[in-house]
């Protein structure tokens, strides 16, 4: 009988116990809770805290993979109680942070044993949350003896509750990381806008102010979405927060669908497709009214508007992909950016409601898939505007080319009928092929130059690309490398402003005055970050800076010299074996101010020496080395500017050291 007691004791010990509690060590700062955790769905709505932290065992708590893979469920209407055991080792910190990164949950109540619970959520004040952070955090404090934390969770929306458990350090790492992820995004967003609103604002085409608002709807909405509306634009709108994103992504899909039509020229290529874009433009306009409205009565309910709204975006989606496939059978060349943009964007869409659905697992990227393909399709749609503008202009010159044809035909028969006027129609005729051949010549500038940039592109675009991607892993992994990887993004982003510049600035430097924006220029500051950047742009090749003993500080336009000075080291990367050394130095001698760049690369024909400033000359016509034969000429032309001249040393297979001499002292 004895036995029997201790057996039923130990039991009894048992079941109050809590079970699979999770230990936390010194060795790891963030755990994902996922598989720790246990369920329970309260359909009825009425059960208390007190019976479920009294007695959890009487009900049906079941372990996550009884579910999905993720704690999603989708849209419902029950109530979910989240069991989470936890525990510590006795060298491991006891206070830590439980994190639920998505912003979906009307209601998220936080249960600590001994403490007074923490209620939260979307429809709870800005106040309530223990961070003014935008997702849902709680601070708790662990034991050597395992106990049980809960939470209570319930939404109109689709309920999925991701969960993590952070170090305060790492905690504050995370918010870090994610920060600058969404600043990249942010900011990208906001240059696309306001280039592409100059742009309507010196064409004045419509096209581009209809991107512009659906850029910014859909940016707005993004930004509410990512929780930081609530925090920075409508703290106390709590209601309005819950259909914010869903209303502003609404009226987005207006624009979206205007600006389809306007781009494919539906109404005349496809009419009777013009009139499914107008009227899914419609549905989204009720769509984004109706959200509005459950703002004033309790009759509309969120959750259905919220899956019809994603059933119009799925069609939406397929709808504009197919006209960019009619459109491009048709032979509207620029329909292939805006079929990739609408791609991306419609694989995010898909993703998302997928997601929402529980027909994908909820993780990282399924919760920022719409955000993804949003980037990727606005910079897609950037592109197709740019190449329409390409397009059209080609266009207006053939019909130039056309017309000037037909004109000198009528000329011609004029020449045989009048006598008189033979001598004007000839000088007529020779001032309009002189104006087609300059216009043909800045026609074939711009394309071989735009050539050039769409080659130059690709690498720094590569590296963001690739930066970007190791910082989500790294973030992902625990890894903090966001130091290394901003620097090497900010170098991207400085390379593709660069070039930007260079085109940019052509034709001011072309002019037979060019304005200098002058300041004091720290030389050898400016060329040790220079050499930096091109370690990172070039890392096949070794970088070498004599940096002088003085400070050596000049009057000149920044901007331009570092143009110039990006020329000189591209060129010594491209006409240099990898692996060899380029060596920038600066020299004062007396009033004038040396700047070299040196290479090992393969030198110069002397026949060649006096040429290669001329615009479009290449002394080396192989296909493996790009570029347009304008480099040079600019780094001449921006020198002469401030007042200097270049000089060249070079032999064959010997390299070439170029130096920019430059005055110190003032110009009128």
């Amino acid at each position: 009988m004895a036995v029997v007691r201790y057996l039923l004791l130990s039991l009894l010990v048992g079941l109050s116990w809590p079970s699979f509690a999770m230990v936390v060590d010194k060795t790891h700062e963030s755990y994902n809770l996922l598989r720790n955790v246990e369920v329970f769905v309260d359909q009825t709505r009425k059960v208390q805290s007190e019976e479920i932290i009294k007695n959890p065992r009487q009900f049906d708590f079941q372990p996550t993979g009884a579910f999905a893979s993720e704690i999603n469920f989708g849209f419902s209407k029950a109530v979910y109680w989240v069991k989470i055991p936890l525990s510590r080792k006795q060298e491991a910190p006891n206070e830590w942070i439980i994190e639920i990164p998505y912003l979906g949950l009307n209601e998220v109540c936080f249960y600590a044993p001994g403490k007074a619970v923490v209620t939260s959520g979307a429809v709870a004040p800005i106040e309530s949350r223990p961070f003014q952070y935008r997702f849902f955090a709680f601070p708790l404090t662990l034991t050597t003896t395992p106990q049980d934390f809960y939470l209570r969770v319930e939404s109109s929306y689709a309920v999925t509750i991701p969960l993590m458990l952070y170090t305060l350090s790492a905690f504050n790492n995370e918010q870090v990381t994610d920060t600058l992820i969404q600043a990249l995004y942010y900011g990208g967003l906001l240059s696309l806008l306001f280039y592409n609103l100059i742009l309507f604002l010196t064409v004045k085409d419509r096209q581009y102010l209809v991107y512009c608002l659906f850029t910014g709807f859909t940016g707005l909405g993004v930004f509410a979405g990512n929780g930081y509306a609530r925090l920075y634009l409508w703290p106390n709108a709590m209601e309005w927060d819950l259909i914010s994103q869903n209303t502003l992504f609404g009226f987005a899909g207006i624009f979206a669908m205007a600006f389809t039509a306007m781009f494919l020229r539906t109404h005349e290529t496809q009419p009777r497709f013009d009139w499914l874009l107008k009227g899914l433009s419609t549905f989204y306009g009720v769509l984004a009214l109706l959200f509005i409205a459950t703002l004033f009565t309790n009759s509309l309910k969120p959750q259905i508007i919220f899956q019809v709204f994603f059933v119009i975006n799925l069609l939406a989606s397929f709808a504009c992909l197919y006209s960019s496939s009619v459109a491009i059978k048709q032979g509207h060349v620029s329909a292939y950016y805006f079929a990739l943009a609408w791609g991306a964007l419609s694989l995010g869409s898909i993703i998302a409601s997928l997601r929402v659905f529980e027909l994908v697992p909820s993780n990282g990227f399924t919760l920022y898939a719409l955000q993804i393909g949003s980037g990727l399709e606005m910079l897609l749609f950037s592109f197709a505007l740019a190449y329409r503008i390409q397009h059209e202009r080609l266009m207006r010159e053939t019909a130039q080319t056309n017309a000037l044809a037909a004109n000198q035909a009528a000329l011609e028969a004029v020449k045989l009928s009048e006598d008189r006027l033979e001598m004007a129609v000839e000088k007529r005729t020779e001032k309009l092929q002189q104006l087609l051949i300059s216009e043909q010549e800045i026609h074939e500038q711009y394309v071989r130059f735009g050539a050039m940039i769409a080659h130059e592109f690709r690498n720094p675009l590569n590296i963001i690309e690739g930066q970007t991607s190791m910082l989500e892993f790294e973030s992902e992994t625990g890894i903090n490398n966001t130091e290394k990887r901003t620097v090497a993004i900010r170098s991207a982003t400085f390379r593709l402003a660069s070039l930007f510049d260079q085109w940019l600035q052509s034709d001011r430097l072309n002019q037979q005055s060019g304005h200098l924006e002058t300041s004091s220029v720290n030389l050898g500051d400016m060329l040790e970050e220079l050499v930096n950047t091109s370690r990172t742009f070039h890392p096949e090749f070794f970088f070498k800076f004599v940096k002088p003993h003085s400070p050596m500080v000049l009057e000149a336009d920044s901007h331009l010299l570092q143009i110039a000075i990006l020329n000189l080291i591209d060129n010594a990367c491209k006409y240099s074996p990898k692996e060899t050394t380029v060596t920038l130095s600066l020299i004062r001698q007396d009033n004038q101010i040396a700047i070299s760049v040196h290479d090992q690369g393969c030198g110069i024909e002397p026949s060649n020496i006096d040429r290669i400033f001329d615009a479009y000359f290449r002394g080396i016509k192989e296909n493996r080395i790009k570029g347009s034969g304008l480099g040079l000429a600019f780094v001449k032309r921006i020198t002469e500017l401030h007042g200097g001249y270049i000089e060249v040393h070079s032999r064959p297979n010997a390299g070439s050291t170029f130096t920019l001499w430059l005055t110190t002292k003032e110009r009128d």
